[in-house]
């Protein structure tokens, strides 16, 4: 028998099998588990888009919306024994009416299948406050049936159509359970991470060993871990003061599976080892330090003790990049329009990028460029990547457009800001949420 694991990429309908050394094919024999594993929706996020009139949804929205009913297609049609969210359903803990009513959609699906569903909160989910109630205690409040939400560490045992499972459920480790008790109170926001750190991983060590052997094991949380990569969209705003733990305390060899969310990229960290320890990515990018990454899902099987899975891609929006450096003698305009009809841009979100010699700037001809480039779902930028300082038009923002709008806008009109768009957005966006978290408290 080959020592591998399937996993499976390209299309629901066409997949292409890869296999992965140093794991093995689950044993005939045994009653098989069957899970969804699903993470990082983050519904509200409305980069590089507009409002559909026919709907009076933004456009980005109904790309999320796609992605994640695509996902629960995929729950369904595998008539899955239970699906686990790891956190992160919305932009921020307060989603709008809007958000909230399509995410349940999608978890009212599932329910209505019977098919237990684990929801673990994650750092978006999360208020501020104190006290206050995270994005997706409503699904506890209404009794949803099959519908579990997990915002303190506990251990749930589930009976499922495939058989009993126990799932050690952690949610994102907040601060705010620690500045609210006397004795962390003169502690520093490092020595308050420290402290998250050594009882959350004493917490995963002390229910490692609750579990009962015989049946499927399942670690369910929302962290971040040291050994992971990052997508290019999340550098800024995950490393800095946040609990990291290492993959060594996650995968303890009680769990048959680890199942992550928080990291927007998909990889297993454990790779080759048991057991799996799996962020399956976020379900649709968000800007283009994801351009490159596949956007997915997990269907995971457990029988016999053994584990694998498969990441099943979902269909994203392509976010594109085209980047081009012109020569003096060629014709700008000319290289360009070649430049850009090498890539299919169609339904695509698309950045272009040149640099030339200063004098040829003047020559080119964006009425052609913007023509070729009609196809494209959204043209984010076409800007000249490097360019002497000069006095710019003012870009023009009203009180119609959103924040990210506006300041897309901005950095139109800045070219020496162009490669920093995608930081700038997201320390923004972390703003605009401690904005709106600070106005609910007053």
């Amino acid at each position: 028998m080959c020592n591998c694991i399937n996993i499976k990429v390209g299309s629901y309908d066409n997949q292409i099998i890869l296999k992965m050394p140093n794991k093995v094919f689950i044993e005939e024999g045994g009653k098989e588990m069957k899970f969804l594993h699903l993470a990082d929706i983050h519904l509200g996020m409305e980069n590089y888009g507009r409002i559909d009139p026919s709907t009076g949804l933004h456009t980005r929205l109904k790309d999320f919306i796609k992605c994640f009913s695509f996902a629960i297609d995929i729950a369904l049609e595998e008539k899955v024994d239970l699906a686990i969210f790891t956190g992160d359903a919305y932009k921020n803990s307060s989603p709008n009416p809007t958000h909230q009513r399509e995410f349940a959609k999608q978890i009212y699906r599932l329910s209505e299948a019977g098919i237990p569903t684990v929801l673990i909160n994650g750092n978006h989910d999360n208020p501020v406050s104190f006290g206050k109630a995270t994005s997706l205690d409503i699904f506890g409040t209404l009794n949803v049936p099959k519908a579990l939400v997990v915002t303190k560490p506990e251990l749930l045992d589930i009976e499922t159509k495939g058989g009993p499972v126990q799932i050690f459920g952690l949610p994102w480790p907040t601060k705010n359970l620690f500045l609210t008790k006397e004795e962390y109170k003169n502690f520093t926001d490092e020595e308050i991470t420290k402290e998250i750190q050594k009882r959350a991983s004493k917490k995963i060590r002390e229910y490692a060993r609750m579990m009962k052997p015989g049946i499927p094991a399942i670690f369910a949380t929302h962290l971040a871990v040291a050994e992971a990569t990052y997508s290019g969209s999340e550098r800024s705003v995950i490393i800095g003061s946040d609990p990291v733990f290492s993959t060594q305390v996650l995968a303890q060899k009680e769990f048959n599976y680890v199942a992550l969310g928080h990291i927007h990229k998909f990889q297993d960290l454990n790779l080759g080892n048991h057991p799996p320890v799996v962020y399956p990515g976020s379900i649709e990018r968000i800007n283009f330090g994801e351009e490159k990454d596949d956007k997915g899902v997990c269907l995971v099987n457990i029988e016999g003790g053994k584990t694998s899975y498969e990441f099943i891609p979902v269909p994203a929006r392509r976010f594109i990049t085209i980047d081009i450096n012109i020569p003096q003698e060629q014709d700008p305009t000319v290289a360009l329009l070649q430049e850009i009809e090498k890539h299919d841009l169609s339904e695509a979100i698309v950045r272009v990028f040149y640099t030339m010699p200063v004098e040829g700037v003047d020559s080119l001809d964006f009425s052609k460029i913007n023509s070729v480039l009609e196809e494209a779902f959204l043209v984010a930028t076409i800007a000249e990547k490097t360019k002497p300082l000069e006095r710019t038009q003012r870009a023009e923002v009203s009180e119609d457009l959103g924040m990210l709008e506006a300041l897309d806008k901005y950095i139109q009109t800045s070219p020496e800001l162009i490669p920093l768009a995608d930081e700038l957005k997201t320390r923004a966006q972390k703003l605009e949420q401690e904005l709106e978290n600070t106005e609910r408290r007053t």
